[in-house]
């Protein structure tokens, strides 16, 4: 399903690069969406990682396969997986995407230069979601593998 929603080319983007840095995948937050013949339509995967010294989920990948796009899969297993962070006590989310998507669910632009990639990202498309007060005080520098 993956392939199908993003091509052979998914391995080469710069979120690519926080998951083989140590980003831990948590399949307790993480999403699937399923038809009625259990066929996967899509998925949003969660990691935990560490923004310098802070720490914060990453959202990624999320996808949709292209048959049932634009019927609301995305934004529902976006938004499921973002609760399921905040349930669990997360400060905050960060993710590359676009704004016009995430924002319904709260996301903003990261402010320049607060919180950096392993590689090239547009920054109008690094965004993040503050989870509970305070959420985002520590949030600053490369992302990457959680703190120990």
């Amino acid at each position: 399903m993956l392939d199908r929603a993003f091509g052979p080319g998914r391995f080469a983007k710069t979120s690519e690069r926080v998951r083989e840095r140590g980003a831990v995948l948590e399949l307790s937050l993480s999403r699937v969406a399923l038809d009625e013949a259990d066929k996967v339509l899509g998925c949003c995967r969660i990691w935990r990682a560490g923004v310098g010294e802070g720490r914060a989920f990453f959202l990624g990948p999320l996808a949709v396969d292209p048959a049932s796009q634009h019927h609301g899969v995305g934004l529902s297993l976006a938004r499921d997986a973002t609760t399921a962070c905040r349930v669990v006590g997360g400060g905050c989310v960060v993710l590359v995407g676009a704004l016009a998507f995430f924002k319904p669910l709260g996301f903003s632009p990261v402010p320049r230069g607060r919180v950096t990639m392993p590689g090239p990202v547009d920054p109008a498309r690094l965004l993040w979601l503050e989870l509970a007060p305070g959420g985002l005080d520590k949030v600053q520098g490369q992302i990457g593998a959680p703190p120990a």
